[in-house]
């Protein structure tokens, strides 16, 4: 076997069905002399080398005494995830070109024990919302958000703003989700100038229909709002008034099960799928107040439409909850009755993660960009610079330009813990044997006699809520550049509601609490202001998701480009010598002072062109 860091592959990654893709091999000739050389490709599961075999011939005109340049074309007139690895005569000796993940390049070798190198076709037409690209998205748990005039059959029923949150269990043993703060639509309406001086072009809210919950996962009737949340007036003008301010609504919307009280489990059983046809339904990851839906049933699509139609009215698009659990012929059935920004749910990388077909361009738009915040956090806590050069390789080259550009970055949401916490809390996990970073759970710490003890996990979250005092400054720090980074890396930056007032706290629910108005981290806003301000001011830039490459990184330092823009961050406690880009107009800079001109300073991060 033969390593040679001068074997270069170059190809793009990503791209459309019967758009013809260029592979180039460069080589050096003291390897020996070269001849047959072939790209075999083949998809997921297929023999490799089985779908197509493209010649890659010598290249004259680029080769000469020290290096040989080999080039083919090829076309694929289907979408899908492919493979393909080289295969080539060296002195009449069949070799291959692999991918080396350790190295991100090239390398010689005799056997196929390496990997292959990815790609991924897209349909010619995928178009994506103009509107959404280059936005900031800023996602409101309803009910812990604010509220204004709540109803008079609503007042029991919720606890003062500033009450203890509810994390024990029950008498029953159960962990119930039943205590509510009151945050409603009039509440989001009063607070629209609010979201809107944080540079806000999108707002994402959890579920708003008839539910028993505070999050309203399990929804009692699809086609009513509940009733503590508002009505269809309010929605529409929330709608309307957002959309004056130049922000679009996505709502959350929750199409692969609904809660057991929902009254289309007796009146359309056939809706629902059955362990016990009409007797013991299906439960959704074993929650029994949870119920799933059959999605071969001819009822489940009448509703669905009927839905679709209605929302569409109140709003500029939707997230799908567990996007990933809904067959494809589903998701391509909503496409088809929805026309505008779909959003998923869905955790793992959107093409290779279950090889699904989310991306083609007959599915969702984007999806919610866990990768990228996993890549973030990983070389900000720890400087895991491989993992940060893996995850961006598989995402922001594999996934199609238009999804990539439509495709938030949640750093924080209702589902994980808060950025403060993730970046200096206990039992976070740095390796990739993990889906992501804030895999707490799976820690054995929690575990006693082989279950795992759900009062011991919340009681050391509420004993760890609050970042320790000796910890404060650096989370702070590496708040603010996981920021920079989420707001500069291709995609849209998700604000969950109080990461911009200084809230923290780990899983539910204490990542939900009730927003502290009132108590806000002028700091931190004015820092997300700031950012928000310079991201709207280079829209364009931020538009396009094709315009990113990296350019450099390590341990302590990362260097990225995007159109004429060149970023540079610290994450070390030690100041960064930049004298190569001394005299390199500097346009932003996450710390107050940005006059230095030959270093940037610890846990810093500046913009030049």
């Amino acid at each position: 076997m033969l390593m040679n860091t001068k074997i270069v592959v170059d190809y793009k990654m990503s791209f459309k069905t019967n758009e013809e893709m260029k592979i180039t091999l460069r080589i050096p000739n003291e390897i020996g002399y070269f001849k047959e050389v072939n790209a075999l490709f083949n998809r997921n599961g297929e023999t490799p080398g089985a779908e197509k075999k493209c010649e890659l011939i010598y290249d004259v005109s680029k080769s000469n005494d020290v290096v040989s340049f080999f080039s083919g074309n090829v076309n694929f007139y289907s979408p899908g995830y492919r493979t393909f690895f080289i295969q080539l005569k060296v002195n009449d000796v069949i070799k291959y070109v692999m991918y080396d993940e350790s190295t991100n390049g090239a390398i010689l070798t005799d056997n196929r024990n390496y990997s292959f190198w990815k790609l991924f076709v897209y349909y010619s037409f995928f178009k994506t919302p103009e509107s959404v690209k280059g936005g900031i998205m800023y996602q409101i748990f309803v009910d812990t958000f604010c509220y204004e005039k709540i109803s008079k059959s609503s007042k029991f029923k919720i606890v003062d703003w500033n009450h203890e949150l509810k994390w024990k269990p029950d008498e029953d043993g159960i962990y119930r989700n039943d205590q509510f703060y009151g945050g409603n639509l009039r509440g989001i309406i009063s607070k629209l100038p609010y979201i809107k001086s944080l540079e806000v072009s999108i707002i994402y809210l959890t579920p708003i229909f008839k539910s028993s919950s505070s999050n309203r996962y399990d929804i009692i009737d699809f086609a009513e709002i509940d009733e503590m949340i508002g009505t269809w007036d309010d929605l529409k003008e929330l709608h309307e008034k957002a959309n004056a301010l130049g922000i679009s609504l996505v709502v959350d919307l929750v199409f692969n099960h609904s809660s057991n009280e929902n009254i289309l489990l007796k009146k359309d059983p056939d809706m629902y799928d059955w362990e016990e046809k009409y007797t013991i339904p299906k439960y959704w990851w074993g929650y029994t107040n949870l119920v799933e839906f059959n999605k071969y049933s001819e009822n489940y699509f009448k509703h669905l439409t009927s839905w679709l139609n209605r929302y569409q009215n109140f709003m500029d698009g939707i997230r799908l909850d567990v996007a990933d659990n809904l067959p494809d012929f589903v998701l391509k059935y909503i496409r088809e009755h929805f026309s505008k920004y779909l959003l998923g749910e869905v955790w793992k990388n959107a093409i290779i993660g279950d090889f699904r077909e989310f991306l083609y361009g007959d599915e969702l738009d984007g999806v919610m960009n866990y990768q990228f915040a996993n890549a973030i956090y990983r070389y900000l806590r720890w400087g895991n610079y491989k993992s940060f050069c893996r995850i961006m390789n598989e995402v922001a080259n594999l996934y199609p330009p238009e999804a990539l550009s439509v495709s938030p970055i949640f750093l924080s949401s209702h589902d994980i813990p808060r950025i403060p916490n993730i970046l200096t809390g206990s039992f976070m996990k740095e390796s990739d044997q993990f889906e992501t970073v804030w895999d707490m759970e799976k820690d054995d710490y929690w575990f006693e006699n082989g279950s795992f003890n759900t009062y011991k996990f919340r009681s050391w979250e509420s004993e760890n809520d609050q970042i320790p005092e000796e910890k404060k400054e650096l989370a702070e720090k590496l708040h603010k550049l996981a920021v920079f980074l989420q707001y500069t890396l291709p995609g849209i930056p998700s604000i969950f509601a109080g990461d911009e007032a200084g809230v923290t706290g780990f899983k539910d629910p204490f990542n939900r609490k009730p927003f502290p108005w009132g108590n806000i981290n002028k700091k931190m806003y004015d820092f997300y202001c700031k950012i928000g301000k310079f991201r709207s001011a280079n829209k364009s830039i931020f538009s396009n998701s094709s315009n990113f490459m990296l350019e450099y990184i390590d341990e302590n330092k990362l260097i990225y480009v995007r159109g004429n823009m060149r970023f540079i961050v610290n994450r070390s406690a030690e100041p960064l010598s930049i004298s190569d880009y001394a005299t390199s107009n500097k346009l932003f800079s996450l710390s107050e002072d940005i006059s230095h001109q030959q270093y940037i300073l610890p846990y810093d991060a500046i913009v030049i062109e």
